[in-house]
């Protein structure tokens, strides 16, 4: 009996051999025949799935950010304050992003150096997930009258703004290593957006 063939199946194990790749060569020395080596399939199964490895790397980003965004999301308690959620969300955002930096130091020195600043388009991947939960922290903080409430327009414009504004901070910690003290300042800048928003 022929096995039935599963499209998703095939592309999630080709993007997971690739991280393996990316890790330990980064993205300059990458062949999509090393992926292919890694993944166990064929260059035409490869080039099927992915036109090319920047295309690979591409969902190989969406994942790893989707997740990073979705896990530092799970730190929402409806039943704790504006500061701590924020706090608490930017925090493990930051724990994450530390470890990933860390494990794809090859890929990311490679990707600094991309002409295309790849990294600057990468860093907009998830953009209204991460915003979406920025939302739901607000609003909750102003169902609980913590602070102030806001007109749906108002709500979204403030979640994407503080979004944009949170990851420039990161992406300046990962272009040029500075903001090492950012963790620290997290709960002085909760409490100011706080004080703001009473």
């Amino acid at each position: 009996m022929k096995v039935p063939f599963d499209y998703d199946l095939v592309k999630n194990d080709i993007i997971k051999a690739s991280s393996g790749v990316f890790m330990k060569y980064g993205f300059t020395k990458v062949s999509m025949q090393d992926i292919s080596k890694a993944s166990g399939k064929g260059r035409s199964t490869l080039y099927y799935y992915f036109k090319s490895k920047a295309e690979l790397l591409d969902a190989l980003a969406f994942e790893v950010i989707s997740e990073m965004v979705n896990k530092s999301g799970q730190t929402f308690s409806p039943t704790v304050g504006f500061v701590e959620n924020i706090e608490s969300y930017y925090k493990a955002k930051l724990k994450i992003l530390k470890k990933l930096l860390k494990q794809y130091s090859l890929l990311m020195e490679d990707l600094k150096e991309d002409a295309t600043l790849a990294i600057i388009k990468k860093s907009k991947l998830c953009f209204n997930e991460e915003a979406e939960i920025i939302s739901r922290i607000i609003q909750s903080a102003a169902d609980r009258n913590e602070i102030s409430s806001l007109t749906r327009a108002d709500l979204k414009f403030l979640s994407q703004t503080l979004v944009t504004a949170f990851r420039s901070f990161e992406l300046e910690m990962f272009l040029y290593g500075g903001m090492e003290n950012f963790e620290s300042k997290l709960n002085w800048l909760a409490q100011i957006l706080y004080k703001g928003l009473k």
